[in-house]
C-alpha cells in the first residue's frame, strides 16, 4: 500500500488529530528539534525526545524555553509523528502504535508501518516543515524562524551541501520571521565545546588509519561518543572520506562524512552503508555526504569493508 501524501494532504491529514507528539530520533539535532518544535506550535501537542539531544540542540532548547519530554509514553497520543527519522534504530525500536512520518531521508525503512507520511529529497526536514507550513498560509514567529534555520544551517554542513532551495529557504525564513541572521550564528557559537568531545576529537585523531587511493585519502577510527563530530573533524582536517566507528557491546556503530568532490566522484555514503547494514542484518543510510551505520560485528572488519567499498568507486576511472 501506497501511503505517501503530499504536504498540503500530510497538513490535512495532521489536522484531524487533537494530541500528536513530535517524536524526535535519539541524540537529536536541530533539525529534527527544530522541525519537531515549529510543528508543535502549529499543531499543539507536544516534542517527544528519546534518549537525549546534542549540544547544538540542548542550547536551542534554551534558547527557546522549549518544553520536550524525555522518553515519552506513546500510549498518551493520537497520533506520533516521527519526525527526521529514518529507522526503527534510531528510536530505539519502540513501538509507536498509530504513526506517521515527516522526513527527507530518501531511505527510509519505516514506512510500512506507517499511516501516511511525506518524505522529500531535501537538505533538511526544516525545509519541507517550512514549505509545507507556507504553502498551507502560516507565518512564521521568530522563534519558529530560528528553529527551522539553526536546523537547516547544520544539516547542510554550515551551507556547504546547500542547494538553491535551501539557501531560498534561508533566507525567505530570515526575511518572514525577522531573525537576523547574526542572531542564530551567535547561538552555534555560544555551544560550549565540552571537554569530553574536545578530548574525543584528540582520541580520534590519534587513532586515525589513513588509506590512499592516488591522491584520494580515507581516514578511519573510533571512539567512545561523539562519532559524528569526530568523523566531520577528520574530514575538516585533511581526509575526503571518514568513517568513524563506536562499539557499543556486540554492535558496532559507524558515523560517515565525504567531501564535495569525493561525492562527485560517485561516492554516495547513504547508498554504501544501507547495503553494508542490509548485508550484516544491522541498518544504514543517509545522505550522499553524510551517513550513519549499526550492525553487529566487529569494529575493524566493518571499518575495512567500508573502506574497500569506498576505494573501488574511488579508483573508478572517468566516471
Amino acid at each position: 500500500m501506497d501511503n505517501s501524501v503530499s504536504r498540503n494532504e500530510f497538513y490535512s491529514l495532521l489536522t484531524e488529530f487533537k494530541n500528536p507528539l513530535f517524536l524526535c530520533h535519539r541524540n537529536a539535532d536541530p533539525d529534527a528539534i527544530g522541525s519537531a518544535y515549529s510543528l508543535k506550535e502549529v499543531f499543539g501537542g507536544s516534542i517527544g525526545i528519546i534518549d537525549s539531544v546534542d549540544r547544538i540542540s540542548s542550547t536551542l532548547i534554551n534558547r527557546l524555553d522549549m518544553k520536550v519530554l524525555y522518553s515519552p509514553d506513546i500510549s498518551m497520543y493520537d497520533i506520533t509523528v516521527v519526525v527526521d527519522t529514518s529507522t526503527g534504530v534510531q528510536l530505539n525500536n519502540i513501538k509507536l502504535g498509530k504513526y506517521c512520518i515527516i522526513d527527507h531521508h530518501t531511505t527510509n525503512t519505516m514506512l510500512e508501518g506507517a499511516e501516511f507520511h511525506l518524505i522529500e529529497n531535501r537538505t533538511s526536514t526544516a525545509e519541507i516543515v517550512c514549505t509545507m507550513l507556507r504553502e498551507t498560509g502560516h507565518s512564521f514567529s521568530t522563534e519558529m524562524g530560528i528553529a527551522l534555520i539553526t536546523g537547516i544551517i547544520t544539516d547542510t554542513g554550515h551551507f556547504k551541501h546547500a542547494t538553491a532551495d535551501s539557501l531560498y529557504t534561508t533566507a525567505s525564513l530570515l526575511e518572514e520571521s525577522r531573525v537576523s541572521y547574526g542572531e542564530v550564528l551567535e547561538l552555534l557559537s555560544s555551544t560550549p565545546h565540552d571537554i569530553s568531545m574536545r578530548i574525543a576529537m584528540l582520541k580520534a585523531a590519534m587513532r586515525t588509519k589513513i588509506e590512499r587511493a592516488n591522491d584520494w585519502i580515507i581516514a578511519t577510527s573510533y571512539v567512545s561518543s561523539f562519532n559524528g563530530t569526530a568523523a566531520s573533524t577528520l574530514v575538516n582536517i585533511g581526509a575526503d572520506v571518514s568513517f568513524v566507528a563506536t562499539p557499543i557491546g556486540e554492535m558496532v556503530r559507524i558515523s560517515s562524512r565525504a567531501r564535495r568532490t569525493a561525492i562527485e566522484r560517485g561516492v554516495t555514503l547513504g547508498k554504501i552503508l544501507e547495503e553494508i547494514g542490509k548485508a550484516h542484518g544491522g541498518t544504514g543510510g543517509g545522505h550522499n555526504g553524510a551517513a550513519g551505520l549499526e550492525v553487529i560485528g566487529n569494529k575493524d572488519q566493518i571499518l575495512s569493508e567500508c573502506v574497500k567499498r569506498v576505494k573501488k568507486i574511488l579508483l573508478k576511472r572517468n566516471l
